[in-house]
């Protein structure tokens, strides 16, 4: 099968370029140890230390009425929500709302009488969750999560324990109930933790978090102009960037203003996955003409990891189905991605923000071994 599958949903400006600060100080000791620099330094700059959303959001320390188990839980699965869906802290607070209720935001294992129910998240395989692996594993059970609740139509309308309920299609739904004197509510068992999520969330997000880290994207600084189709001025393939790699960015680069025609993998025209294949063919390296393929392509990589190059795969306007990427972008470092968008803006650079805005579904490396 052919094409991109249609075009990334991105809001307008879509050629929004992230944030970049010709100079300005961080330090990092105020992030608690955040990952996700080009380099280590005190000084940020567009050739130094950019802290990119994709790779901030790391929060470390005890939480005020947890456990330091669940204290590690409830960091991990904030750190992976805004990570997936562009720093939307809603979608945070619901991840902990749904977790609370289902495990008291502890990695359950294997349990009598809980059906297969896993994890955080009490997910099972037999309802299309994963693996147990991924289930009993905070981030990808979270990931997991997130990618539902992005799916559901108007998720962001509806009450939250309404959204919560939609995704994890609770037994329990309907608590607190009628029999107990009280209203049935929809999602009525995770309504009773919002409140609790909501004080969670702002206790993780106030230990060794600062702005600019966990989604929020670099603070202050200028986009990159409509006439250079997004890219900011002086950008640079980000130092310590693999060889082929590198040669994969330049491509893309070069590429940059040309049209989207779905289903069209070069030299002139492009869809998002024939851009990206297009692309890495020119260092050897193979690639299936289809975003859903493409993301289980290479080597699996977390935001701490991301690299110039490497692929960032999106549910896009017409996701294939739940968990599937739609549309497909390489990575340019600096928190910026490039894409053929769609037939309106054709190949251009948007912020990290702005391509993942509707969701994360993967990230991939097509040659774990350049370095």
């Amino acid at each position: 099968m052919s094409g991109g599958r249609g075009s990334s949903s991105m809001a307008a400006p879509v050629l929004a370029a992230l944030a970049i600060l010709a100079a300005f100080v961080v330090s990092i000791a105020t992030l608690g140890g955040a990952v996700g620099a080009q380099n280590e330094g005190a000084t940020v700059a567009l050739t130094g230390l950019i802290l990119q959303a994709s790779q901030a959001c790391v929060v470390t320390g005890p939480v005020p009425g947890l456990s330091p188990e669940q204290a590690v839980d409830a960091q991990q699965i904030v750190s992976t929500s805004l990570a997936a869906a562009a720093g939307d802290q809603r979608v945070a607070a619901l991840a902990l709302m749904v977790a609370d209720t289902e495990s008291g935001l502890r990695n359950v294992g294997p349990e009598p009488g809980n059906d297969g129910s896993l994890g955080l998240f009490q997910q099972r395989t037999s309802q299309g969750w994963g693996t147990p692996a991924q289930e009993l594993s905070p981030a990808d059970a979270t990931g997991m999560f997130v990618q539902r609740l992005l799916a559901v139509p108007g998720w962001g309308a509806l009450a939250p324990w309404v959204a919560a309920q939609d995704v994890q299609r609770s037994a329990f739904d309907g608590n607190p109930s009628p029999a107990n004197g009280e209203s049935s509510v929809v999602g009525g068992n995770y309504q009773a933790n919002w409140p609790i999520a909501r004080r969670l969330l702002t206790e993780v997000l106030g230990d060794a978090n600062a702005p600019g880290s966990c989604g929020q994207g670099v603070p202050g600084g200028v986009t990159g102009p409509a006439s250079a189709h997004g890219l900011p001025a002086g950008y640079t393939v980000p130092t310590a960037t693999g060889p082929l790699h590198a040669q994969v960015v330049a491509y893309v680069i070069a590429q940059l203003g040309k049209p989207y025609v779905w289903g069209a993998a070069g030299p002139d025209t492009f869809d998002c996955s024939g851009l990206t294949q297009a692309a890495w063919a020119t260092v050897g390296v193979p690639l299936l003409h289809y975003t859903a393929d493409q993301q289980n392509e290479g080597q699996a990589v977390t935001p701490a990891q991301l690299a110039a190059g490497d692929l960032v795969l999106i549910p896009g306007s017409d996701s294939p189905g739940p968990g599937l990427a739609g549309h497909v972008g390489v990575y340019l470092g600096y928190g910026l991605v490039a894409s053929a968008i769609d037939p309106q803006y054709g190949i251009a650079v948007q912020s990290w923000q702005t391509f993942v805005s509707g969701g994360l579904t993967a990230l991939r490396d097509p040659a774990p071994t350049d370095t």
